[in-house]
C-alpha cells in the first residue's frame, strides 16, 4: 500500500465527468468555469453548476480546484475577481492561476482562499518553488519536464506543496512557454485556445537548403508526445516528494475519467503490483497515444514521441464502457451515522444524529400525544429513519426511545429525519468555514486598484539589441544603440568590456530552462564579470528569485514572464525589476493600458525571429537516436536544421543545453509603426538577432534612425517594400491580438 497522505487529483469538465470521478475515488477535482481557464472547448461549468459541483463533492469529502489559470487582459482583471469572489464565496478549496497579477490581488482581496500555481507558470526549479512559496502561494504544479532528483530538491528545501502529472496528454513545449498556436493562428495557449499545432506533421530539413534529411522523417509527427503513464512507477513518483497526483484529461469522456482514476485508486491503495494485465489493458483501451513514463523519468527521442500518429490508438469496448458508466451510476459513497430519537408523550419528538465530529438536535414542533387508535412501533420509526437513499448516509448505529401508545404523524418523523441531514450537510459541505466578503467591503477593497490616472512620463526612447551568437557582436554598431542583451559565452567579458567602453548598457541574457546544475554554472559565469554588468535578463520565476538572492544587480524581465497586464507589471516591480518586456501576444490597445496605468520601462519586440516553442524534446534525436545527455556538438545543430511544417514553412530550431527553442519561420518587422509604439508609453524598441547572417548592421541602422528622427518614413516604407522582396515579414498581435 502507498502512502495514504498523498491526493489523487482527477480531472472534470463536464457534469458527468464530475461524478465519474468523485465516485471512483478522487480525492479532489479540478475543474473549469465558463470564463478564465485553459480548456476553452471543455464544456466546462456556469455559476449554479459550480456550486452544485462543490456541494456535491464536498459532501463527499472530496476538495474542489477551479482553474482560472489564463493570462488576463487588463480590462478583464475586474471580472476576473468578481468570478474569484463568487467561488470563494461557494467554498472552493483554491483556485489554480498562470497570471501573476492576479495572483498578487487575490491575495490581497481574499487571503483565505488558496492560490495553486499553475504549471503554465513554468516551475521547474527550487528558486522558483521558493518564489511562489514566499508570494503566498500553497501549491505549485511543477512542470512536467522536471526530473525526480530536481522534484526531490525542491521537497527537501521548501515547504510548498508539489502537484504533478502522473497520467494522460503531454504538451511537447514547457507550458507557459509556447506561442506557436497564437503566432501561427492567432488562438494562444496562454488564453486556454490552443489549436495543437504540435499534433500536426513536420519534416525534418536543412533549415538553409529547405531540404528534407530523410524520407524516413518526412511528414511525421515530430512534435506529438504519447501518453503520459505512470502506473507502474507510482512509488517512485510520490517517494519524489509530489503529495497531489495529477490526471489530465478535462476534455476527455466521463468513461476515460472512470476508469483512469480507478485505476490509480487501487494503485494507491493496494500498491502497484495489484494493478492487473486487464487493468492495463483497461487503460490502454479507454484511451492512449502509445505511453511514457514522461521526460521525468527520462524517457527522450523515440520513447517520448508518438511520430507516426497523433491520435487515439485505444478502443474502448461496450464491455468497458458499460463498466466504467455503472461505476458512477450506484452511488456507491456513502458515511455511516449514528441516531438516536426520542418519542415521549406531552413532550416535542427530538432526533439526535451524529457524524464523526458532528452533533446535530432537531426537535420537533408537535408535541407527542396519546394514541387513540394507532401508536407507533420501534419498527416503524426506525423504517422512516432508514430512508436515505438520496443521501450520502447510512444508519450505522439507531436508538429509539418510545414511550408506550405513543403516536407521532409518520410526516413529522420523516420531516425530523430531513431537517437533520440537511443540518448535518450544511456543515460538512462548507469546508473552509469562511466569512464571505460583503458586496460594500469587497467594492470598498477593490477600488484603489481600479482607479486609473494616466500619468504623462517624459523619458528617452531607447533601442535595445539581443545577441545570441559571438559573430552577430562583431556586425553591429555599438553608436546605435542604448541597451544590449549578450546571450552567448565565448569571447563575452571581452564583449561586455568593448560595450561598456562605449557607454552603452550590458546585460547578460538567461536561458529560459534552468534547472539546479544550470543555474551553478551561471553563478560561475556571471561572477567574474559581476563588475562589469549593468544587469541580467530573467525570462524564469525561478531566475528571477535566484538572481535576486546571488548578485546585486539590476534585472530586466524577458517575455517568458509573460507580461500581459499592468497588474502584473506592478507586482514584478515592486519585486525589484527594472524593466520588462511585455508579452508578445498583446495588441497595441493592450500594450497601451498597460503603459498609461503603470508607468514603467517597458520594452516591446519590434523585429525578429520570435521563439515560438521551448522545448526539452529535440526532434534531431528522431534521425539521430540521441538520449537525452548526447553531445550535441556532435549534431552540429548550429549549422541549422529546421521543421517543414504541411503549408511548406520553414521553422528554424536550434538546441543549447538540454533544450531546443522553435523560432517562427518568418520575422516580425514592424518598422512603420516604431513611433506609434513609443507614443503608447512603451519606452525601449527592441531587435532580437538569431542568425549569424541577417542583414544585423542595417536592420539596426533603419530602426535606430527612425527611432532618433534621422530618417524619414518614406525612407522606412521603402526598406520594408525592399526586404518583403526577399523574405515574408509578420506584424505579430500588435494589431490583431489573440483569442
Amino acid at each position: 500500500m502507498l502512502d495514504k497522505k498523498v491526493e489523487l487529483l482527477a480531472p472534470v469538465g463536464n457534469m458527468e465527468s464530475l461524478f465519474a470521478a468523485v465516485e471512483n475515488g478522487a480525492d479532489a477535482i479540478y475543474l473549469g468555469g465558463k470564463l478564465f481557464n485553459a480548456r476553452h472547448y471543455a464544456s466546462n461549468f456556469g455559476h449554479d453548476e459550480l456550486r452544485y459541483a462543490v456541494e456535491y463533492a464536498h459532501l463527499r469529502g472530496v476538495k474542489v480546484y477551479v482553474t482560472v489559470n489564463i493570462l488576463i487582459d487588463d480590462e478583464e482583471m475586474r471580472e476576473a475577481l468578481d468570478y474569484i469572489k463568487y467561488l470563494h464565496e461557494i467554498d472552493v478549496d483554491g483556485i489554480i492561476v498562470q497570471d501573476l497579477g492576479l495572483a498578487n490581488m487575490v491575495r490581497k482581496l481574499f487571503p483565505d482562499l488558496p492560490l495553486h500555481g499553475s504549471t503554465q507558470m513554468t516551475i521547474n526549479n527550487l528558486p522558483g518553488a521558493l518564489f511562489l512559496q514566499n508570494f503566498g502561494f500553497k501549491r505549485v504544479v511543477l512542470a512536467r519536464e522536471t526530473p525526480l532528483d530536481e522534484i526531490k530538491n525542491i521537497h527537501q528545501n521548501s515547504k510548498i506543496e508539489l502537484e504533478g502529472f502522473i497520467h494522460g496528454a503531454l504538451c511537447v513545449s514547457y507550458s507557459g512557454q509556447c506561442l506557436m498556436s497564437s503566432i501561427i493562428g492567432g488562438r494562444s495557449g496562454n488564453r486556454g485556445t490552443c489549436a495543437q499545432p504540435c499534433r500536426m506533421t513536420y519534416s525534418l530539413v536543412d533549415y538553409y537548403e529547405d531540404k528534407v534529411l530523410s524520407k524516413s522523417w518526412d511528414k511525421k509527427y515530430l512534435l506529438s508526445p504519447k501518453d503520459l503513464n505512470t502506473i507502474d512507477v507510482l512509488d517512485k513518483v510520490i517517494d519524489s516528494g509530489i503529495t497531489s497526483l495529477k490526471i489530465e484529461g478535462r476534455m476527455k469522456r466521463p468513461e476515460y475519467t472512470a476508469i483512469i482514476v480507478k485505476n490509480y485508486r487501487k494503485a494507491l491503495d493496494l500498491g502497484v503490483n495489484s494493478i492487473t494485465a486487464r487493468d492495463k489493458k483497461d487503460i490502454f483501451d479507454i484511451f492512449n497515444r502509445g505511453f511514457t513514463n514522461g521526460i521525468m523519468f527520462g524517457d527522450f527521442g523515440k520513447s517520448f514521441i508518438s511520430y507516426d500518429r497523433p491520435d487515439n490508438r485505444g478502443g474502448p469496448g461496450d464491455e468497458l464502457l458499460k463498466r466504467a458508466q455503472n461505476s458512477y451510476k450506484e452511488g456507491n459513497i456513502k458515511f455511516p451515522i449514528q441516531m438516536e430519537i426520542g418519542i415521549f408523550i406531552g413532550q416535542p419528538a427530538y432526533l439526535d444524529l451524529t457524524y464523526e465530529e458532528y452533533n446535530i438536535r432537531v426537535e420537533s414542533d408537535f408535541i407527542v400525544e396519546k394514541g387513540k387508535k394507532i401508536s407507533l412501533t420501534k419498527e416503524r420509526v426506525i423504517e422512516q429513519l432508514s430512508k436515505l437513499n438520496d443521501t450520502v448516509y447510512y444508519i450505522d448505529k439507531v436508538e429509539v426511545g418510545l414511550d408506550e401508545g405513543a403516536f407521532l404523524p409518520i410526516s413529522v418523523i420523516n420531516s425530523l429525519r430531513r431537517e437533520a441531514i440537511g443540518k448535518l450537510d450544511e456543515k460538512r459541505k462548507n469546508f473552509n468555514n469562511r466569512n464571505p466578503l460583503s458586496e460594500e467591503m469587497y467594492l470598498k477593497n477593490i477600488s484603489n486598484y481600479f482607479n486609473y490616472t494616466k500619468e504623462e512620463r517624459k523619458v528617452e526612447n531607447k533601442i535595445s539589441l539581443s545577441l545570441l551568437k559571438e559573430d552577430q557582436f562583431e556586425q553591429i554598431d555599438l553608436s546605435k544603440l542604448d541597451r544590449i542583451y549578450i546571450g552567448f559565452e565565448e569571447g563575452l567579458e571581452k564583449a561586455i568590456k568593448v560595450v561598456k567602453e562605449a557607454g552603452k548598457e550590458a546585460f547578460i541574457l538567461t536561458d529560459r530552462i534552468l534547472y539546479e546544475k544550470d543555474l551553478a554554472r551561471l553563478k560561475d559565469r556571471i561572477k567574474p564579470i559581476e563588475g562589469l554588468l549593468d544587469g541580467i535578463v530573467v525570462s524564469n520565476l525561478g531566475t528571477l528569485n535566484w538572481v535576486k538572492d546571488n548578485f546585486d544587480l539590476d534585472i530586466h524581465g524577458d517575455i517568458g514572464l509573460n507580461v500581459f497586464n499592468s497588474f502584473t507589471a506592478r507586482t514584478l516591480a515592486e519585486y525589484g525589476l527594472i524593466s520588462l518586456t511585455l508579452s508578445p501576444e498583446l495588441n497595441i490597445k493592450q500594450i497601451e493600458n498597460i503603459c498609461t496605468r503603470h508607468p514603467f520601462d517597458y520594452e516591446t519586440i519590434a523585429y525578429g525571429y520570435l521563439p515560438l516553442m521551448v522545448m526539452k524534446h529535440c526532434p534531431m534525436s528522431l534521425l539521430k537516436g540521441c538520449k537525452e545527455d548526447s553531445n550535441c556538438k556532435n549534431c552540429n545543430l548550429a549549422k541549422g536544421y529546421g521543421l517543414k511544417d504541411r503549408m511548406g514553412l520553414n521553422f528554424y530550431m536550434e538546441r543549447k543545453g538540454h533544450t531546443t527553442t522553435i523560432y517562427n519561420s518568418v520575422p516580425l518587422m514592424v518598422l512603420d509603426s516604431v513611433k506609434q509604439l513609443y507614443s503608447k508609453g512603451v519606452n525601449i524598441i527592441r531587435l532580437d538577432f538569431t542568425f549569424e547572417k541577417e542583414g544585423i548592421r542595417e536592420i539596426q541602422e533603419i530602426y535606430y534612425g527612425y527611432a532618433k528622427g534621422l530618417v524619414s518614413k518614406d525612407e522606412v516604407m521603402k526598406y520594408i517594400e525592399d526586404f518583403r522582396k526577399t523574405k515574408e515579414i509578420t506584424r505579430g498581435h500588435y494589431f490583431r491580438g489573440v483569442i
